[in-house]
């Protein structure tokens, strides 16, 4: 599929729901709707989580309206000039102007807004479309071959701050924006589940985490590094890899998000840390945001084929995320590059090749 064939793909699939809701358009905002659709960037700020554009999608009609500074660029380089789009500009110092603009779009029509079509929204966003998928997979291996370089190559002395700046840099040279960079070196990363950076310089172990966005799709990876072996750490790991493993053996078609968490919370039992899933979040449904939903108990949200989730297992330091995609055939991990240390876990008659914390001097 093309991206201008997902982007009419997607135009008809709101529409249906207009119609079905019996509303006669809707303007898109958000960020995380706005990169969906367009399969754009909508922002400014990396942080922004409204776009500096709407689209106002009607039965007959597709507008780009934004501020004149922003026009030119949001509809020629994040839209692809799409013939199907009309864009329209106001001034940027007279921001009434813009209430002008939509009224001519919008009069006599019954308008939606995104939060009266959430659920909607979010029935479409989570399940990836086939080019929505196949940008996923470049993404997510692209980010971590990319990642694992890095952390396979660290040196001790360097700081937090300065692996964040070898990160930022190198994700942002394959044109992926680092919205998150967790980094934990020796002891903090004993402390803390969501290690933001503090300057400490690497002794002998290194947990780095991140999230990776392009064109909206957001791809979540752990990796872990020793400079010189700890076998009390190898251990943590392989056991943090059982319960992700845990989490995705029961990540089926038609199984609810509680069922999930309960399956990976009974292995952090059997592994013999059973209150750890308490000290952090465990991860769940991804996309176009870093966590759609959080695996939880009372989650009844049933998992579906061509979602993406990224479970984040940790026991006290170690830690286990990757991005997988549920497919017809089971689990896919996107995130896979077999260039890493990995070990194979062995659950609920299925197998499983988790990345574990790689040594550099064994």
């Amino acid at each position: 599929m093309r991206r201008e064939d997902d982007f009419s793909y997607k135009i008809q699939a709101i529409r249906n729901i207009l119609k079905e809701k019996g509303f006669d358009g809707i303007e898109i905002k958000t960020q995380a709707n706005f990169s969906y659709v367009t399969r754009g960037r909508g922002f400014i700020g990396l942080a922004s989580v409204v776009a500096c554009g709407s689209l106002f999608i009607t039965r007959d009609r597709i507008c780009l309206v934004s501020e004149n500074i922003e026009i030119n660029r949001l509809y020629n380089e994040q839209l692809d000039s799409n013939p199907a789009v009309e864009a329209i500009a106001f001034p940027w110092d007279e921001p009434q102007q813009r209430d002008v603009v939509v009224k001519q779009i919008t009069e006599g029509l019954n308008m939606a807004t995104e939060a009266e079509l959430e659920r909607e929204l979010f029935k479409l966003r989570t399940v990836m479309t086939p080019y929505d998928r196949e940008e996923y997979k470049k993404l997510s291996y692209e980010t971590a071959i990319l990642i694992e370089d890095i952390c396979k190559n660290l040196r001790k002395g360097i700081s937090e701050y300065e692996l964040a700046g070898e990160i930022s840099n190198k994700l942002w040279s394959h044109n992926i924006e680092p919205i998150t960079i967790l980094i934990a070196f020796d002891e903090r990363a004993l402390k803390h589940r969501h290690p933001v950076m503090a300057g400490n310089r690497l002794e002998n172990y290194a947990l780095v985490g991140i999230c990776g966005r392009r064109n909206g799709l957001i791809v979540s990876l752990s990796r872990d590094v020793l400079l010189t072996n700890d076998e009390e750490m190898v251990q943590k790991h392989a056991k943090c890899a059982m319960v992700n493993a845990a989490f995705l053996s029961a990540l089926k078609v038609g199984n609810s998000l509680e069922n999930v968490f309960k399956r990976g919370v009974s292995e952090y039992d059997a592994q013999g840390y059973p209150l750890e899933y308490k000290e952090h979040h465990q991860g769940g449904l991804t996309g176009f945001i870093p966590r759609e939903i959080r695996a939880n108990m009372g989650c009844t949200h049933l998992v579906k084929k061509d979602e993406a989730y990224a479970f984040n297992p940790t026991i006290q330091g170690s830690k286990c995320e990757d991005t997988v995609l549920v497919t017809e055939n089971g689990i896919e991990e996107m995130t896979y590059t077999g260039n890493y240390a990995y070990i194979t876990c062995d659950i609920d008659g299925e197998s499983f090749v988790m990345p574990t914390v790689y040594v550099v001097k064994k």
